[in-house]
């Protein structure tokens, strides 16, 4: 019975151990695509923070603080359409804050003719976020717009499920060795004190 205890433990700090190591790699929440829709089209977003560590995130960055957002649209015509960027403050998950009110970054309005534009922000609060982008041409006549959920400093549900997880298992592993020891089986012997109660 130990010995299952001691494989079993072994088994899950491996895992937690690997969890760890792809997230530093920066495999955790990296989706290499990170599509944001824009009308018909479509461009690619992700957000690091290099002086914090080398993860590139999707959808949940885990800190606070200086942060470079990445943005890339392959499209000819929006490469040639004005790019109107905006990190609007969310009240929830999902939620598609005003545009014009919910401002807490905003690059100016200009064109990437190369199709790729990366910037910092700080971000001073946890909280939920969207990326807002608008292309509109010279004339006014088209325009394309697009928006980002993301998450900054919040506890992400997997991370929430792995936390009470390894908390259940604890709690499991200790009872059963707690028993073992008392029961004398873990090759020690108990204190007469406790043996008795």
């Amino acid at each position: 019975m130990s010995r299952l205890l001691v494989v079993l433990a072994l088994l899950v700090s491996a895992l937690l151990i690997s969890t760890h190591a792809s997230h530093a790699a920066g495999w955790h929440y990296y989706d290499p695509e990170c599509p944001v829709a824009i009308g018909e089209k479509s461009m690619k977003f992700l957000v690091m923070q290099p002086k914090k560590n080398i993860d590139r995130e999707c959808t949940a960055l885990p800190e606070t603080g200086p942060s470079v957002i990445v943005l890339d649209a392959g499209d000819n015509e929006l490469r040639d359409m004005n790019w109107d960027i905006r990190i609007l403050r969310a009240d929830a998950p999902n939620a598609t804050p005003d545009p014009d009110a919910s401002i807490v970054g905003r690059l100016p309005l200009q064109k990437f003719r190369n199709g790729m534009v990366n910037f910092d922000h700080t971000f001073t609060d946890a909280g939920n976020y969207v990326l807002y982008v608008k292309f509109t041409s010279d004339d006014g006549a088209k325009s394309y717009t697009g928006s980002h959920a993301f998450s900054v400093g919040l506890v992400t549900d997997t991370e929430l499920y792995l936390y009470i997880g390894f908390a259940i298992f604890a709690t499991i592993l200790g009872g059963v060795t707690f028993t073992l020891w008392r029961q004398g089986k873990l090759g020690f012997k108990v204190p007469e004190v406790l043996a008795k109660k």
